[in-house]
Formats: structure tokens, sequence, C-alpha cells
């Protein structure tokens, strides 16, 4: 069970994270194409505004020549209108095929244009106030305001784009975020919770491997493992009592063995009602029991508190019945002296008590 809910947990980040990783990639992703578009459609406006500055050259030497009619202002005139072709060719080599037509349309016109200047050119005074070469200049300003225009419609547009894209991204990234948040959070609380079943279940698990199940008192393993912890003080001064149930046998011979495990729960009972806090009554097995007494004095007072507490007859299916138990003493002599063989001290002890009552 731990193992797939570790496996979903393990799964559900995991979806969480790659959700969130995907998400936001698609969104830089798109961003990126939009800046892109809106960087591009800039760009064209830029190199169509180039070709408006070449114009703009063209007719200013256009105007200079009309005025003067030097030979200076005419290779003015030749060298404006020699840059368009070649910057034509450039910005044909920068921009979309698209624009493909536009350019072509422009070099025809600038063709056409520097023909009727050279063809006008002895004809030029400046006192005409009509230019012959005025209507393919001005096709070619027509065009590229038209193209410009276009172009900064697109710009526009691709912002907007740009705009509505951005915020929508960001909702949906703060959405999936959210989410993937939500799952962590909830991942990580299912998470705790497991460990704290886990904590609760091996609590658990130790509890009955160091708990007797009928009395409810520590088991043999129990007393053993608190004896280690005491008995490991330099200064220990711990002692054991050893208990043994006297005419139990006869109780399940004659009235069965639920009758003696209800006899044994008393005992448990006045056993634990007869110790200090400190010490650690516990159930060796059968009828056997046992009180470890860290602090060691006082041991003979809690043996004549045991021995009291054994006087008063016990409930045997509803009859009462006289029970007595044997005492063992054992006392610890050093640091060195293990449990086993302080109980195996005071199982000696116990032994010489009941031939002492036998006699």
């Amino acid at each position: 069970m731990h193992r797939v809910t570790s496996l979903v947990t393990s799964m559900l980040v995991a979806v969480a994270l790659l959700g969130l990783a995907g998400t936001t990639a698609v969104a830089l992703t798109a961003i990126s194409r939009a800046n892109d578009r809106v960087t591009s459609t800039r760009a064209l406006v830029s190199q169509f505004a180039l070709l408006r500055e070449a114009l703009s050259e063209e007719a200013f030497a256009e105007a200079g020549y009309r005025r003067s009619g030097s030979d200076e202002a005419w290779q003015r005139v030749e060298s404006a209108v020699a840059a368009m072709p070649l910057l034509i060719q450039e910005v044909r080599q920068q921009v979309p095929a698209s624009n493909g037509i536009a350019l072509s349309q422009l070099g025809v016109l600038n063709a056409r244009y520097v023909r009727q200047l050279r063809a006008t050119r002895d004809s030029m005074t400046t006192d005409a106030d009509d230019r012959v070469a005025g209507p393919a200049l001005d096709a070619m300003r027509s065009l590229l305001e038209a193209t410009i225009s276009k172009h900064r419609d697109a710009v526009t547009e691709a912002t907007v784009q740009q705009a509505d894209l951005t915020q929508r991204l960001s909702v949906l990234l703060s959405s999936v975020f959210a989410l993937a948040f939500a799952v962590l959070v909830w991942v990580f609380r299912l998470d705790h919770r497991e460990q704290r079943r886990l904590r609760h279940e091996s609590a658990e698990h130790r509890t009955r491997a160091l708990t007797d199940p009928l009395t409810g008192l520590p088991n043999r393993a129990a007393l053993l493992s608190t004896m280690a912890a005491e008995l490991g003080r330099p200064d220990t001064q711990a002692a054991l009592l050893f208990l043994d149930l006297d005419r139990f046998k006869p109780v399940n011979d004659t009235w069965g063995h639920h009758a003696g495990d209800a006899v044994l729960q008393q005992v448990a009972t006045r056993l634990q009602d007869a110790v200090r806090e400190d010490d650690f009554a516990a159930r060796l097995g059968g009828d056997e029991f046992a009180v470890f007494l860290p602090r060691g004095g006082g041991a003979e007072a809690i043996e004549a508190r045991i021995l009291a507490a054994f006087t008063t007859p016990f409930d045997v299916a509803g009859e009462p019945y006289d029970l007595r138990t044997s005492i063992g003493m054992a006392r610890s002599s050093s640091a060195e002296q293990g449990p086993d063989e302080l109980l195996r001290l005071a199982d000696e002890a116990l032994y010489r008590a009941k031939r002492a009552r036998c006699r």
C-alpha cells in the first residue's frame, strides 16, 4: 500500500511539474514568435523608410539642378538616381518575397524617372513650373507611402496580438501555476498523512511486539530491553522480583482456559496497583510475572505489597478463589551483570522460595 501511494504521489508531482514546464515552454515560444513578428514588421517599415529617404534625395537633387543648372548639381542627380537601384536590390534581399512586386514596380518607376530626367535635362530651366519627371516621382512616392502604411498597419496588428497573447498566456500560466501548486500541496499533505500513518502503524507494531496481548503488560522482550538499558549504568542498584502463581493450574483444569485468562488479567491489575510509577511490571509467559525496580530501594516493601494484594480472593467464574504467589528477588551487583544473569538469579531465588513454602 505504501509503495502504491508513493508511486501515485511521484506520478502526480511529475505530472504537475511537466504540465507547468510544458505550459511555460509553449508560452515562451508563443511570446517569442509574437516578438519576432513585431520585430520583423517593424524592420520592413524601416527598410521601406530607407527607400523613401532615397526617393527624397532624388527629388532634392532634381530640385537643386532645376535651380542652378550646373554640372555639379547634375552629378548629384546622377548619384541620387544611381543609388536607388542598389538600395532596392539590398532591400529585396532583406525583406520577405511577398514584397517583391512592390520593389519591382519601384524599380520600373525609378528607371522611367531616370530616363525622363536625362531626356529633359536640357529643357530644365529655373523658370519652368512643370516637372517633366514629376509623374514618375509621384508614382514612386505613392507606392512607397502605400507600402509603408500597409506595414505600419501590420506592426499595429502584431503589437495588439502580442499584447493580447501576453495577457492570455499570463492568465494561463497563473492558472497552471496555481493548479500545479495546489497539486503539490495536496501531494505534500497526502505524503505527510501517509508518513504519519506509517509512524502510527510502526508504533503500534512496536507496542504489539513488546506487549502481552492478554494482560496488556509489557512482555519478556520489553522487560529485557528495559533491564539492559538500566543495568548498563555504572551506579545501578536495580532489583528484580520474579513471580510464579501457586494453585493456578486447577483453575484451567476446573473452569477452563477462559477462566484462567480472566485470572491472569486480574493478577496484572493487582500487580500494577502494587508497584510504584517507576517500577516495570511484565508478564513473562504462562503464570510467570516479573517486576523490575530500576532504583532497587524499597524492593522488600514492594514485595510485601504484592503478597498483600494476593490475600484477597480472585473471581473465578463468579466464585471466590484463593490464589497465592511465590516471589524470588535478585539485586544487581555490578554494571557488567546483564539482564539474563539477573533474571537467572531471580529465578533461582523463586525456586528457593517455592521450596521453602512447600516445607
